[in-house]
């Protein structure tokens, strides 16, 4: 039963705020457009309205302009008729004009440039456009990890979001699920949820439908996540789901059904934890598959060599906790297999089965443990099913 730690990835590179450059951060540019017909090109004060400047600004300057500031728009000598603010690459943000403010919807990207245009006239109604442009300070920004993004799950495995540091204040865990969108097809109800302090998961109310896929769009760049700490990127993505699969492992009779579709496929006789290690119970997931590992019972504090440790290759391996468990081949065990708890908290089954349930299962698979045990505990595994509905929509932090 050897342990591991949630997987994790690398933290970004951190990076300090860029600073402020030009006093209030104020630019003032003339406009682009062409001269009206009939128009001579001669001064204003003789010949016609005075030229509209557009005057951009921002609280911390414009080339450290921070992901959530607004920013403050005047066209001076005209009238402000619209406003675009798009990225590098083209792509316009909607955003929210109060007065001179204009608040966007979401937080700008960290370390990127943004182009102004706005639309504007002269006194004499004559088109102008405008243009300007401004930087996003570099911050110190946190790694978030999409968990279980390949094709072909479980129908037990949610929408799966991990953050290499703690997110523990719900106004910021709710703006996270505000800037994140599951679209399910077919269409299916589901709720996000956290399981523990830096695991977010979406899930539907029931098991996924089989053939289901779900597209994830996180819009997650620019958000802050604490003092001065912000995430760094947004992510897409889709997955999809295969058949529906669902193996239930009674603690008590020692038999484990695996089903097709609501169908009985095999009553497969195992061997679960004895008293002293026992099996938890409640409903988890496959989380992977390996077609042989080492075991060793010193990763979990009992030395390989003493009277109740073991150290020993064993194949077809499917992981269903953080803490250890396992279903997994045990050719040790097949006399007590079917009748008596032999095991160390794993599943044992004889090789012979352990590898058809190989070939059978998918990660994503749920696993539904009855006939007493502890309870496993959700961060202990995929651990959103130990919730019932009612119970998992409260995980929400938007509740």
């Amino acid at each position: 039963m050897p342990r591991r730690l949630h997987p994790t990835s690398r933290f970004s590179r951190r990076g300090a705020l860029a600073a402020v450059a030009v006093g209030a951060g104020a630019v003032g540019l003339a406009a682009c457009s062409k001269a009206r017909p009939g128009s001579t090109g001669a001064s204003a004060s003789s010949k016609g309205p005075a030229t509209p400047t557009l005057s951009l600004t921002a609280p911390h300057g414009l080339d450290a302009v921070l992901p959530q500031d607004a920013l403050t728009v005047a066209v001076n000598d005209g009238t402000l008729k619209s406003i675009v603010v798009a990225d590098s690459n083209g792509n316009a943000y909607s955003g929210q004009l109060n007065g001179s403010t204009w608040t966007c919807d979401r937080a700008f990207w960290p370390a990127a440039n943004y182009n102004v245009t706005v639309e504007a006239t002269d006194a004499k109604d004559g088109p102008h456009t405008l243009t300007a442009s401004f930087t996003t300070a570099k911050v110190e920004t946190i790694v978030y990890s999409p968990v279980y993004v390949q094709q072909g799950l479980g129908v037990g495995m949610p929408v799966y979001i991990q953050f290499n540091s703690p997110i523990t204040d719900k106004a910021i865990r709710a703006d996270i699920e505000r800037h994140a969108t599951v679209t399910t097809s077919p269409v299916q109800e589901g709720s996000w949820g956290w399981v523990e302090n830096r695991i977010l998961m979406w899930r539907p109310k029931t098991y996924w439908q089989a053939g289901s896929t779900a597209k994830v769009s996180l819009a997650f760049a620019g958000l802050v996540v604490g003092d001065g700490l912000y995430l760094a990127d947004d992510t897409n993505y889709s997955i999809s789901f295969g058949e529906a699969h669902v193996l239930r492992c009674n603690n008590s009779s020692q038999y484990m059904g695996v089903y097709q579709n609501d169908n009985l496929v095999k009553n497969l006789p195992v061997s679960t934890g004895t008293a002293a290690h026992p099996t938890l119970s409640g409903t988890k997931v496959i989380m992977e598959k390996l077609t042989s590992m080492i075991m060793d019972s010193s990763t979990y504090g009992v030395p390989a060599t003493s009277a109740e440790g073991y150290k020993l290759k064993v194949n077809s391996c499917q992981r269903v906790t953080w803490s250890g468990e396992f279903i997994h081949a045990a050719p040790w065990s097949v006399a007590q297999q079917g009748n008596t708890p032999s095991s160390h908290g794993c599943v044992n089954v004889s090789p012979t089965e352990a590898a058809w349930l190989m070939s059978f299962t998918q990660v994503g698979d749920p696993v539904e443990f009855t006939g007493g045990g502890p309870s496993f505990q959700p961060g202990d595994g995929v651990g959103c099913w130990v919730y019932d509905w009612d119970s998992w929509q409260q995980r929400s932090a938007l509740v």
